[in-house]
Protein backbone atom coordinates (compact mmCIF):
# COMPACT_ATOMS: atom_id res chain seq x y z
CA UNK A 1 0.00 0.00 0.00
CA UNK A 2 1.82 3.40 -0.85
CA UNK A 3 2.32 5.80 2.08
CA UNK A 4 -0.04 8.31 1.25
CA UNK A 5 -2.78 6.16 0.71
CA UNK A 6 -2.35 4.70 4.63
CA UNK A 7 -1.72 8.44 5.81
CA UNK A 8 -5.54 9.32 4.42
CA UNK A 9 -7.52 5.99 5.68
CA UNK A 10 -5.46 6.91 9.22
CA UNK A 11 -7.04 10.55 8.99
CA UNK A 12 -10.65 9.17 8.05
CA UNK A 13 -10.64 6.49 10.83
CA UNK A 14 -9.75 9.65 13.18
CA UNK A 15 -12.48 11.55 12.04
CA UNK A 16 -14.93 8.89 12.35
CA UNK A 17 -14.00 8.31 16.04
CA UNK A 18 -14.39 11.90 17.14
CA UNK A 19 -17.46 12.32 15.49
CA UNK A 20 -18.28 9.12 17.56
CA UNK A 21 -17.69 11.20 21.03
CA UNK A 22 -20.39 12.04 23.16
CA UNK A 23 -21.55 15.33 23.14
CA UNK A 24 -23.68 16.62 26.59
CA UNK A 25 -26.77 18.92 25.73
CA UNK A 26 -29.24 19.36 28.38
CA UNK A 27 -33.30 20.52 28.16
CA UNK A 28 -33.83 24.05 27.38
CA UNK A 29 -35.37 25.61 30.10
CA UNK A 30 -38.75 26.75 30.90
CA UNK A 31 -39.94 30.34 31.75
CA UNK A 32 -43.44 31.74 33.31
CA UNK A 33 -44.88 33.65 30.72
CA UNK A 34 -47.59 36.58 31.32
CA UNK A 35 -50.08 37.66 28.61
CA UNK A 36 -50.04 41.42 28.24
CA UNK A 37 -53.63 41.19 27.50
CA UNK A 38 -55.11 39.76 30.34
CA UNK A 39 -52.48 38.95 33.19
CA UNK A 40 -52.92 35.02 32.37
CA UNK A 41 -49.55 32.72 33.23
CA UNK A 42 -48.52 30.35 30.77
CA UNK A 43 -45.12 27.89 31.15
CA UNK A 44 -43.16 27.27 28.23
CA UNK A 45 -39.88 27.16 26.93
CA UNK A 46 -40.08 30.00 24.60
CA UNK A 47 -42.38 33.38 24.40
CA UNK A 48 -46.38 32.21 23.15
CA UNK A 49 -45.87 35.45 20.96
CA UNK A 50 -45.80 39.58 20.97
CA UNK A 51 -48.40 40.11 23.23
CA UNK A 52 -46.55 37.71 26.13
CA UNK A 53 -43.58 39.06 28.12
CA UNK A 54 -41.19 37.15 30.48
CA UNK A 55 -42.78 37.05 33.90
CA UNK A 56 -39.89 34.55 36.10
CA UNK A 57 -37.59 31.71 35.33
CA UNK A 58 -35.81 29.70 34.31
CA UNK A 59 -37.02 26.42 35.95
CA UNK A 60 -36.28 22.80 35.29
CA UNK A 61 -39.86 21.19 35.03
CA UNK A 62 -42.61 22.30 32.82
CA UNK A 63 -44.86 23.16 35.50
CA UNK A 64 -42.96 25.85 36.56
CA UNK A 65 -41.89 24.74 40.09
CA UNK A 66 -38.37 23.48 40.10
CA UNK A 67 -36.54 26.65 39.71
CA UNK A 68 -32.44 26.14 38.27
CA UNK A 69 -29.97 27.45 40.03
CA UNK A 70 -27.03 28.91 38.50
CA UNK A 71 -23.88 26.95 38.79
CA UNK A 72 -20.76 29.00 39.88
Amino acid sequence: MKPYLRWKRCLCAALLAALQLPVPAAPAPWYLWRSQLDGALSCQQFSPGQAWSLYDGPFADLACEKRITSKK
